[in-house]
């Protein structure tokens, strides 16, 4: 499966995707999934607009992302706005190593984890089932700055 990258970032796709990690990574393809949760704030122009040309953009269900990964030849740069994207998605069968949060902006409840890392309890418990899968999960904002532990926070 040539899905090489996977980050929960709520910008979705900004200047640190553009600039920093789809250069660094090698990156042919974004692929955004699109779930019942997320659906309606979409607006895949929008979107396209904000991914320079050279990348292409996806935006498929999780069927959909699983069957497409499993035969594109494409380096895949796996993008959700949200934890409970991600482990939708593994639930559903997407083999991922590892994930980055990149991006979860604050909320009512939550702790700082990084300058741009708030976890509130739901994040929290879905990044120990997350982990309890065997799912490497670091925070770095850009390819060349420190991760954050989320082990201390999620215990």
């Amino acid at each position: 499966m040539p899905i090489i990258f996977a980050r929960v970032d709520d910008r979705l796709i900004h200047g640190q995707i553009v600039q920093a990690w789809l250069p660094q990574l090698n990156v042919d393809e974004v692929v955004i999934p699109r779930t019942k949760r997320n659906s309606h704030s979409l607006n895949p122009g929008l979107l396209r607009l904000s991914l320079p040309y050279e990348y292409e953009l996806s935006i498929l269900d999780a069927i959909e992302i699983a069957q497409h990964a499993s035969r594109s030849k494409r380096r895949i740069f796996l993008l959700m706005d949200s934890l409970q994207d991600f482990t939708d998605l593994i639930t559903e069968g997407i083999n991922v190593p590892s994930v980055n949060i990149g991006g979860m902006h604050f909320k009512e409840g939550a702790q700082k984890l990084a300058d741009n890392v708030f976890l509130d309890d739901a994040d929290k418990h879905l990044l120990r089932l997350i982990r309890d899968l065997g799912i490497s999960i670091e925070t770095r904002a850009v390819p060349n700055a420190t991760s954050v532990s989320v082990n201390e926070v999620i215990q």
